[in-house]
């Protein structure tokens, strides 16, 4: 481990690949088949890119029933599966890091649909948590695509707009209720509509 940053552990959140499951917004412009091949496609880049990022553990925390395309993944990247659980995105990403926490260890999640995310990014997090309370990768969409904590801060999860562009805002807002200290990583960008779709195929070729 790096001198200087603490462990740390990255929880990759995916959803398990099921037609008409995934990539809801991206679905609705190009149909159910593309946003399934789409959401694979971005998963594997994911794990291609982060799972044998240098002074990480990293998981896969899985949304849904492991199948034939999740064991596949497995073989191809020997990672430990956990289960999401909560009733929103918020209690999923605050059990996980309290799963990091209780391991003795710092937590960042990221997601499956952000290309611009590669090892050296999720180190800069791991670096910055050792003197911020928080860190996040803020999208372009108003949300963000990482979120990493020392200790368990649920209180930045709660009653959070998911799915708007709002996201990032309010959850700046809780924590500054919650008078903590927050490092913001430089912006990326996530595919959810068509259009992002097509800026990730143009990055994959450039």
């Amino acid at each position: 481990m790096t001198t200087g940053v603490s462990p740390t552990r990255l929880c990759v959140f995916a959803r398990a690949p099921v037609l008409g499951g995934v990539k809801r917004r991206l679905a609705t412009e190009l149909g159910d088949a593309v946003a399934l091949a789409a959401h694979i496609q971005l998963t594997e880049d994911t794990l291609g890119r982060l799972a044998a990022a240098p002074g990480l553990e990293t998981e896969l925390w899985l949304a849904g029933e492991p199948d034939a395309q999740v064991r596949g993944w497995l073989d191809a990247w020997p990672l430990p599966l956990r289960r999401q659980a909560g009733a929103d995105l918020g209690q999923r990403m605050a059990n996980a890091l309290a799963s990091c926490h209780a391991d003795g260890v710092h937590g960042v999640v990221v997601g499956s649909d952000c290309p611009p995310i590669d090892a050296a990014y999720v180190r800069q997090a791991a670096e910055a948590l050792g003197e911020a309370d928080v860190v996040l990768g803020p999208a372009s969409d108003g949300g963000y695509g990482l979120v990493g904590t020392g200790l368990p801060r649920p209180e930045i999860f709660k009653d959070i707009p998911w799915g708007t562009d709002a996201v990032l805002q309010v959850t700046l807002e809780r924590i500054g209720e919650a008078a903590l200290s927050v490092r913001l990583l430089a912006p990326i960008w996530d595919v959810d509509t068509a259009s992002d779709w097509n800026r990730y195929l143009r990055y994959r070729r450039g």
